[in-house]
């Protein structure tokens, strides 16, 4: 098959149906037509995940799943600040080879293992495309390939497979594929630095007491939705605690786990006229005793992670409301407030309805311009704070 022409079959088609266009596939004879509707598909998910590698139609995806599997654009590149200049690296779990990319604009030579054959063929392919011309594919086990080297990587990287054999998630680290705390040992012995993507829902504090060796844990989000979390390993320094980064575009908040517990945090004895609520990031990273520290804010209430002021707070890493009115949360409230806003957005933290109950008990549909948190003070009153962006 001509492949210039398979590839203006794409681009000619990337709006159409691709289940239409494989009904009506013996209209074009000379089109591998099931190809090509995959490759619709792919390429309708990479237009936002990959826009660089969107831009190349010839790149290859050999399954619609290994391109919702991989790291994001923006998460690959943020995985660079960990690549010594000029360093050696390997990647262990190369996948569709998105992270290996972008490690490779850093480093002298980096290294992509895969056992599944078609990922490694469409890996050579692509980062040809793409110009990546310091990477080598090596199909079959990368730990074992680790291993059979001579000498020693600046970085080794691993992203383990969060599904069972079943095809059901998983996040515990040792439920994962490979398992990074059976084989932190094997590899630590290759390299100083082990840098590993684990599930956004892993238990930070968990994974300090299985890993030792951390020094460094990442919650990456990208536009307020955390996507992964970072394990850096580097055993034999000296004494020094972990360094945890809540981070989200141009956001950065670094603590040390000591750091939350020692910070001093004031308590709100009434709503001021901000309401402020921390990126998702910050809410995984757990760092709620800090904001009020470091941004001189007071929280409602040591379960309600939300946080208020009279004046806005210059550089915030959250939303920020302006307060309209407090409302006791009683059978009056809930019998005016549907008259009041035909719409709103609802949120319910610390308070005895979840988010849903709580909009099937008002019986308000979601939208509109306002934002009301029902939530708990730090006096055990229920209360429902309405505000704006």
């Amino acid at each position: 098959m001509d492949e210039e022409k398979f590839i203006r079959f794409v681009l000619d088609h990337a709006e159409d149906d691709p289940d239409r266009l494989l009904l009506s596939a013996d209209r074009w004879p000379g089109i591998d037509v099931r190809r090509a509707a995959r490759m619709i598909a792919v390429r309708r998910k990479m237009r936002e995940k990959l826009p660089s590698w969107h831009a190349h139609p010839e790149i290859d995806c050999p399954a619609l799943l290994s391109l919702e599997q991989c790291s994001s654009e923006a998460t690959a590149l943020y995985k660079q600040a960990f690549v010594p200049e000029g360093g050696r690296v390997a990647d262990l779990t190369g996948g569709l080879g998105v992270d290996t990319w972008a490690m490779s604009a850093r480093a002298a030579e980096v290294h992509y293992c895969e056992r599944n054959e078609a990922l490694c063929a469409a890996a050579r392919h692509n980062f040809g495309i793409l110009g990546a011309d310091n990477i080598a594919v090596h199909a079959g086990d990368g730990p074992a390939w680790l291993q059979a080297q001579p000498g020693r990587f600046d970085l080794v990287y691993l992203d383990p497979a969060r599904r069972d054999k079943s095809a059901r998630r998983v996040y515990d680290v040792a439920d994962c594929e490979p398992d990074l705390s059976a084989l932190k040992d094997a590899l630590l012995q290759r390299t100083d630095r082990v840098l590993a993507k684990l599930s956004p829902m892993a238990d930070i504090t968990r994974l300090l007491v299985l890993f030792p060796e951390t020094r460094e844990i990442h919650i990456v989000a990208v536009r307020d939705e955390v996507r992964e979390l970072l394990l850096l390993l580097q055993p034999g320094l000296p004494a020094v605690p972990p360094k945890i980064v809540a981070a989200d575009g141009d956001l950065r908040f670094t603590f040390t786990p000591a750091d939350e517990p020692a910070a001093a945090v004031r308590y709100a004895n009434r709503i001021g006229r901000y309401l402020l609520q921390p990126a998702r990031a910050l809410r995984k990273a757990g760092a709620f005793r800090l904001l009020s520290q470091r941004y001189g804010v007071a929280k409602l209430a040591p379960g309600t992670h939300l946080y208020t002021a009279d004046a806005p707070v210059a550089g915030f890493p959250g939303k920020t409301f302006e307060v309209e009115e407090v409302l006791d949360w009683n059978k009056a409230t809930l019998k005016e407030i549907p008259a009041r806003y035909p719409r709103l957005a609802l949120t319910a933290l610390n308070f005895p309805l979840a988010t849903d109950a709580l909009r099937r008990r008002t019986g308000i549909p979601d939208g509109g311009d306002r934002h009301a948190f029902a939530t708990t003070c730090n006096d055990k009153k229920k209360i429902l704070i309405i505000c704006k962006p």
